[in-house]
């Protein structure tokens, strides 16, 4: 079984859909596991349907294998205790700072713009060279994972990759227009809401919206339709921080936190049991949406002072 983290992103849904084909090229029988529904502008990757929620107790797994996973327990509550409770080896493959370093085998690469960065070194390796559906897996999570190649984790080796995922099959125009381009109507009538919640703080140094439950009946919308929303607040000019508070339903809220080159997010996330990278990290705190972003907003004002 290969399985990702809660909520998953690009990079995540990319990772498994890429892990699974690289698998079945080695004549392993795979089943793919993320707790919450794929974000429907990822829907367009091959394979994305077979995707479980939850866990298959028929199934006779060996190996569990769990990507983009910064500790365990991100994989969601019921994939958690299936793994544990059937004691499967546990291969964990990350590139996040923290990674608790769990599993039977673990192989965290920092450095790595992706974890689908790092299953290209895994094809590599394997000299396994990747075929058209394979590459635009990989491509699809290293191209969300750097912001389009705007981040600080572009560098020249991902360029390098790219282009190799290209040759292989990987069509970057589609790729583009089907992850940004693809909106729902829906999507768009909540973001006008999460919008209008921004807020601006120490000289318009942090900007911070919030996406409490209520907004989604409102909007016939879902959460996942809200996963790059952080990337509106990021854009304005004088901002070194971007905050985004989304309320679960399980009494805590999620923080998802962007910063300016200089100001590491992943500490301050960390601080709450979270983490991600310098530029880009999360956590999730209890309590009500209002209480946990005042309480955020003084802790970030005090962090870029």
């Amino acid at each position: 079984m290969v399985a990702t983290h809660v909520h998953p992103d690009g990079d995540a849904i990319g990772a498994l859909v890429g892990m699974r084909l690289i698998l079945e090229r080695l004549g392993k029988k795979v089943d793919m596991y993320a707790q919450d529904p794929c974000p429907p502008e990822f829907e367009f990757l091959p394979q994305v349907r077979a995707i479980r929620n939850k866990p298959l107790e028929s199934a006779d797994y060996g190996v569990a294998v769990l990507l983009d996973c910064g500790d365990f327990e991100r994989v969601g509550e019921e994939i958690f205790e299936f793994i544990n409770a059937r004691g499967l080896f546990l291969i964990n493959i990350d590139h996040h700072i923290p990674n608790k370093a769990f599993g039977n085998i673990y192989w965290v690469d920092p450095s790595a713009s992706s974890t689908c960065e790092v299953l290209f070194d895994l094809c590599m390796g394997l000299s396994l060279t990747p075929d058209a559906d394979l590459a635009s897996a990989l491509y699809t999570g290293i191209l969300t994972d750097t912001g389009s190649f705007k981040y600080t984790n572009t560098n020249r080796r991902v360029f390098e990759i790219v282009s190799i995922l290209v040759q292989m099959g990987a069509d970057p125009a589609y790729i583009a227009t089907q992850v940004y381009e693809s909106a729902t109507p829906e999507s768009l009538r909540l973001l006008a809401k999460v919008l209008s919640t921004a807020e601006f703080y120490a000289n318009s140094r942090i900007v911070a919206a919030e996406l409490p439950l209520s907004m989604l009946p409102d909007s016939s919308s879902s959460y996942m339709n809200s996963e790059g929303f952080i990337n509106h607040l990021r854009t304005v000019k004088s901002a070194d921080l971007a905050i985004l508070f989304r309320e679960l339903n399980n009494g805590l809220i999620h923080v998802s936190i962007r910063s300016r080159v200089g100001i590491d997010v992943a500490r301050l996330a960390k601080r709450h049991g979270g983490g991600g990278h310098k530029q880009a990290a999360a956590c999730r705190i209890a309590g009500t949406i209002q209480s946990v972003r005042s309480m955020f907003i003084d802790e970030a004002i005090g962090y870029i002072n």
